[in-house]
C-alpha cells in the first residue's frame, strides 16, 4: 500500500514538473517572439516614413512560425528544368564592385575586381551559366571568374557549380570541409555534383583587387554553411553616391534545416536549434566588429531585396533592367537625395536580432514538446 502511494506520489510530481517545463518553455518561445517582433521595425519610427525595405515582416512571419515537429529531412526532388521566364531577372549593379546575377527568389551575387571576379552561390543546374552570362550587361567577362563561393550544399546552391567548373575550368569551386562532405553523401543526381575543389577553413580571406570575402563556417542550415563579410565596398558612381566605405554581411542560411537529400545533419530538433543559435550570435558579433552596414542573403525575401532594388533602380534610372519608363519620373523625385536602400547599419543589426529572436523560440517550442 505504501509502494502504491509513493508511486503515485512520485508520478505526480513527475507530472507536475512536466507540466512546469512545458509551461516554461512556452513563455520562452512566446517572450522570443515578442522580441523578434519589436525588431522588425525601427525602433520609435513613423511608419509611414519608414521605408519599406527596412521592415522585416516576413521574416519574421516565416522564421517565428510555430514548428510542427517532428523535424523530417526534406526529399523534393527539383531536378527538372524550370523555364527560364520563370526565375529570370535582370542583373543589377548595387555597388561600384558589387553585382546581382541572380534569379527572382535567389541571391547570387559577383564582385568584380581588376584582378578577376568573385561569385557567390551558383544556384540550378539549368541557370547557373545563364546567370553569369548576365556580366556581359554591365561589360565584364565571365572567363575572369576566379572563384565560385558555395553557402551551403543544397541543390539551389551548389547544382550549378559542375556546369560552371566545366564551361569556366579556371574558376575555384569552394565551399567548407562538411559541406563538400554532404555534397559527396546526398543523393542528388551525379551529374550535377562538381567535383571536389577549394576547401574553405573557418575565417579563410578570398582577396582580389583590394576587395576581401572572409569566410565563416557557420553550422546550421547544413553542417558547414559559409558566411560571409564582403568589403570594402565603394558607392561613387550612382545617384546616391558616397564616399564612404560598405561592408557586407551574408548569413550562408535562414531556414531550419535537419537535413535534406537523404542526408541527416543533426540527430534532433534541439541539437539542429542550438547549433543555429551558436553559429549565429558568433557572426552577429563578427558582423558588428566588421562594421557591416548591408544585408544580403541568399534568399531575396529575408532581405526585402526586391523592394530595396525597385527603389534602386527608380533612383538610377539606367538600372532600369528592361522596365517600363512608365512612372519613373515621379518615384525619381520621390527618391531624389535618399541614401543608398541597401546601406542601413540598424537594418542589419534588427534582420540578425528577428532572426536570433526566432531561432531562440524555436529551440524553446522543440524543448517543450
Amino acid at each position: 500500500m505504501k509502494r502504491r502511494a509513493a508511486c503515485a506520489c512520485g508520478a505526480a510530481l513527475l507530472s507536475g514538473s512536466l507540466v512546469g517545463h512545458l509551461h516554461a518553455q512556452a513563455a520562452t518561445a512566446s517572450s522570443r517572439v515578442a522580441a523578434a517582433r519589436a525588431a522588425i521595425a525601427p525602433k520609435g519610427a513613423d511608419p509611414k516614413k519608414t521605408p519599406p525595405f527596412h521592415v522585416f515582416q516576413a521574416l519574421f512571419d516565416q522564421a517565428c512560425q510555430e514548428p510542427k515537429l517532428p523535424d523530417v529531412v526534406r526529399t523534393n526532388d527539383r531536378s527538372a528544368i524550370v523555364p527560364r521566364k520563370e526565375w529570370f531577372a535582370w542583373p543589377a549593379n548595387i555597388f561600384d564592385s558589387l553585382y546581382f546575377i541572380g534569379t527572382r527568389t535567389a541571391g547570387v551575387w559577383a564582385v568584380n575586381t581588376a584582378e578577376g571576379i568573385i561569385v557567390i552561390d551558383a544556384n540550378f543546374h539549368y541557370s547557373s551559366k545563364d546567370l553569369v552570362l548576365g556580366l556581359l550587361n554591365f561589360g565584364l567577362d565571365p572567363n575572369n571568374i576566379k572563384y565560385i563561393i558555395i553557402t551551403h550544399a543544397h541543390d539551389d546552391r551548389y547544382w550549378g557549380a559542375k556546369a560552371l567548373q566545366d564551361t569556366y575550368p579556371n574558376a575555384r569551386i569552394a565551399m567548407s570541409a562538411a559541406d563538400w562532405d554532404v555534397v559527396a553523401k546526398d543523393n542528388s543526381p551525379p551529374e550535377f555534383k562538381p567535383k571536389r575543389d577549394m576547401v574553405i577553413a573557418d575565417g579563410q580571406k578570398i582577396t582580389l583587387g583590394g576587395i576581401t570575402v572572409t569566410a565563416y563556417v557557420t553550422p546550421g542550415h547544413t553542417p558547414g554553411t559559409l558566411s560571409l563579410i564582403v568589403g570594402p565596398l565603394t558607392n561613387r558612381k550612382s545617384v546616391a553616391s558616397d564616399e564612404g566605405q560598405h561592408w557586407a554581411s551574408i548569413w550562408g542560411g535562414v531556414d531550419a534545416s535537419i537535413g535534406r537529400h537523404g542526408v541527416q545533419y543533426y540527430p534532433d530538433g534541439q541539437t539542429m536549434m542550438r547549433t543555429h543559435v551558436a553559429s549565429l550570435r558568433r557572426f552577429m558579433d563578427l558582423s558588428r566588429k566588421a562594421g557591416a552596414d548591408v544585408i544580403l542573403t541568399p534568399t531575396l525575401r529575408h532581405m526585402n531585396f526586391q523592394e530595396k532594388l525597385r527603389a534602386w533602380r527608380y533612383m538610377n534610372p539606367d538600372e532600369s533592367g528592361g522596365g517600363s519608363p512608365e512612372g519613373v519620373l515621379g518615384e525619381w523625385l520621390k527618391l531624389r537625395d535618399q541614401p543608398h536602400p541597401f546601406v542601413n547599419k540598424d537594418a542589419v543589426e534588427r534582420h540578425y536580432t528577428v532572426l536570433l529572436e526566432c531561432y531562440e523560440a524555436q529551440l524553446a517550442w522543440r524543448a517543450g514538446s
